[in-house]
């Protein structure tokens, strides 16, 4: 009998009131592969939180859980995260960005940028706090700034990358870790016509050759965690230009603190903070 490989990912999941999720969010943030949460009760009164790993996490890790906090940990497979993630999520308005499904019609106006971004495909549409708030950052940016060789760094489905190469007109570059993504990611880009603008690649950080090569880059968007956010500083600074703008997202605003000193210390200030609920996006420059 032949050995079943073992599950790329691994999800704890609650379902709980949002201070308790958020709570249980930020003890995690540093181990997690990403953290997402999403409204379970009409009202408000319950959220689901997700939390996925790259691996099983070590009974260590589960006993940082409030005792008597009911949880489901599970392994799921590579398949799930990019066809089951998320279900007919209703569209985003986002400044001048409309991210609908194709279950939904674009937005009539010629001004706004439609983005066709199916959920049941998705590592993320736009939906979660994270990434609304780097669509509201480059809707602002997009008003007094021209941008020549922007990166999306960890860019899930693409979305942040449709968007800019959408508002800019202009080629991008998109990464991330994992390979699935990178497909993802070119697939969308061609449901949007957008396949000639953007390039995407499977890279650990800024650890690979096409990235280093088209560095300095004039605008990078990193939607990804603190702590990787804080590891990679000196990266991501040496890779930006000297007037080049930096969006950062996906931290709790418990971590907006240590997440700004980390690029302070290379030279980087706050020029703006986007706060959609508990999360921040964090715009920068020297």
């Amino acid at each position: 009998m032949s050995r079943q490989p073992e599950p790329a990912l691994w999800q704890l999941s609650f379902t709980l009131p949002l201070k308790q999720a958020d709570d249980i969010a930020a003890d995690f943030e540093e181990d997690a592969l990403t953290i997402s949460t999403q409204e379970a009760v009409s009202d408000g009164s319950r959220w689901r939180l997700d939390i996925l790993f790259d691996q099983e996490p070590a009974a260590a890790l589960l006993d940082r859980i409030p005792s008597g906090t009911d949880f489901e940990l599970a392994p799921l497979a590579q398949k799930d995260w990019v066809s089951e993630s998320q279900k007919m999520l209703p569209p985003v308005d986002a400044g001048r960005f409309y991210i609908h499904g194709s279950h939904d019609q674009p937005h009539p106006a010629t001004s706004r940028h439609n983005l066709l971004i199916d959920a049941g495909a998705a590592f993320g549409t736009g939906l979660h706090e994270t990434t609304f708030g780097c669509l509201m950052a480059l809707h602002d940016l997009r008003k007094w700034k021209s941008v020549k060789n922007p990166l999306d760094l960890g860019c899930g489905s693409g979305v942040l990358a449709l968007a800019i190469a959408k508002a800019w007109s202009k080629p991008v570059i998109a990464s991330d870790i994992d390979p699935a993504a990178v497909s993802v990611s070119l697939d969308n880009a061609k449901r949007n016509n957008l396949a000639p603008l953007i390039t995407a690649v499977q890279a650990s950080g800024l650890n690979s050759r096409k990235l280093k090569e088209n560095a300095p880059y004039d605008l990078i968007v990193a939607n990804i965690l603190a702590w990787p956010l804080v590891r990679m500083a000196p990266d991501i600074s040496a890779a930006l230009t000297a007037n080049g703008t930096l969006i950062l997202s996906g931290l709790l605003g418990t971590r907006d603190v240590m997440v700004r000193n980390a690029y302070l210390q290379q030279g980087l200030i706050l020029k703006r903070r986007y706060r959609i609920g508990s999360w921040n996006a964090l715009v920068l420059g020297r």
